[in-house]
């Protein structure tokens, strides 16, 4: 997503408090810049996994990364990865559907958050799923963003990303979040779109 400053605006709501804190996130997981200054923009990044049957959560991952340093990663990327990730965001957001909730819940994140963008799948209804949100200081910024993607829609994403772009993503995950190597089998796929 691009740079763009959204004309509104609402309190970054508990979903995407950083779960190992319980507080908003304040510095940028690359760089380290605190972000909460309030013209400081960033992107936060959470993946989620929910149990059927219990309303139990565990976080996968989380983070947040000002806009220089997402803008830094994805220039990592391949030009084909990317033009891959935008193709397939056009051909399967609803559009028309997307303006509808927005318009219709214009303060309402929770709304906007909680139906996968690109499948439409509940969220109630999925054992995975990232959410993603573009901060300006201490406030959400209601635009393109927030949205959640469903962990069915990270893996047909996955598989357009050239072998360079993954391994450009695997880098930045592992050295973000890489656990011991004891305890990598008993993660699940790992999975990054940067924003």
């Amino acid at each position: 997503m691009n740079k763009g400053h959204s004309e509104h605006t609402v309190d970054i709501p508990g979903e995407f408090y950083s779960f190992s804190s319980g507080a908003l996130f304040d510095h940028c997981i690359d760089c380290d810049k605190y972000l909460l200054e309030k013209d400081t923009e960033y992107f936060i990044e959470k993946a989620i996994r929910q149990y059927e049957g219990y309303k139990v959560r565990d976080v996968i991952f989380e983070y947040a990364i000002c806009f220089e340093c997402a803008d830094r990663v994805r220039r990592e990327m391949s030009v084909e990865s990317i033009q891959n990730v935008e193709n397939f965001f056009m051909e399967n957001v609803d559009m028309s559907r997307r303006m509808e909730i927005m318009m219709e819940n214009p303060g309402n994140p929770q709304e906007w958050i909680s139906h996968c963008l690109l499948k439409e799948t509940s969220m109630n209804e999925l054992g995975e799923f990232q959410l993603y949100a573009q901060c300006r200081g201490d406030k959400m910024e209601m635009g393109q963003m927030p949205y959640m993607i469903s962990g069915a829609a990270l893996e047909e994403i996955q598989h357009l990303l050239s072998s360079r772009t993954l391994d450009e993503l695997n880098g930045f995950m592992d050295r973000h979040f890489g656990p011991p190597p004891d305890l990598m089998e008993l993660l699940p796929s790992r999975r990054v779109v940067l924003i």
